[in-house]
């Protein structure tokens, strides 16, 4: 009974020691994982500044507020699967927020959860938004199919549109600000009724091999 009372302060500090340095190895551990992410943050920033220089595209995210996300995992299969990033309502990202990439445009969110969200890529059949020729200014609409191919498809017959154009985010896109990058033409073909023309393109994004995305949330 007196080896208890007389050793018990000295277990008790002994334990509160431990106690602490957990804790302090703890908060090291959360500020150089904070440090970590600002730092990739930062990087992933100076990506996308460094895309629209190389690309000669320029389009403002300066004025527009964004989440950084990280592709965790895939929904569905083969050219109708969706991205799964993570971060969700906790972090303010909402259902139909545009996505891009440090080289252009990404899809849409599609559902949110607390702490993920799903992205339906633009490289999914059912994922089509307004695009036009950086140049030219034509019109048309992006779709893929499930060959995997990207396409801006009703274009005007006759249009002003070469291989090696680019073709950027619309001024009639609901989705999207004008002039986010979608990709470069590889090819001009004419539609089945050949009342329109297509242009088969090569994005600028290459969905299956995206680590990190850029979730927009509206002026900041």
């Amino acid at each position: 009974m007196l080896g208890k009372t007389v050793f018990y302060p000295f277990l008790h500090s002994v334990k509160l020691f431990r106690t602490n340095s957990a804790l302090k190895g703890e908060i090291a551990r959360l500020r150089e994982q904070q440090a970590a992410t600002t730092l990739e943050n930062l990087n992933l920033r100076n990506a996308l500044k460094e895309s629209q220089t190389l690309q000669g595209i320029s389009f403002d995210t300066g004025a527009i507020a964004f989440e950084v996300g990280e592709v965790i995992g895939y929904s569905g299969q083969f050219q109708q699967r969706n991205l799964v990033v993570n971060k969700g309502s906790a972090q303010g990202v909402k259902v139909g927020s545009p996505v891009i990439s440090a080289r252009g445009i990404v899809g849409r969110v599609v559902s949110v959860a607390v702490t993920n969200c799903v992205v339906l890529p633009f490289s999914n059949p059912r994922f089509q938004i307004p695009v036009m020729d950086k140049s030219t200014s034509v019109q048309g609409v992006l779709q893929s199919d499930l060959t995997g191919k990207t396409r801006m498809n009703m274009i005007k017959l006759g249009s002003e549109i070469s291989a090696g154009d680019t073709i950027v985010t619309s001024n009639l896109s609901t989705l999207y600000p004008k002039g986010y990058p979608v990709g470069t033409v590889a090819r001009i073909s004419d539609s089945q009724d050949y009342l329109f023309i297509s242009a088969e393109l090569e994005p600028f994004t290459q969905v299956e091999n995206l680590e990190h995305v850029f979730i927009l949330q509206g002026r900041k």
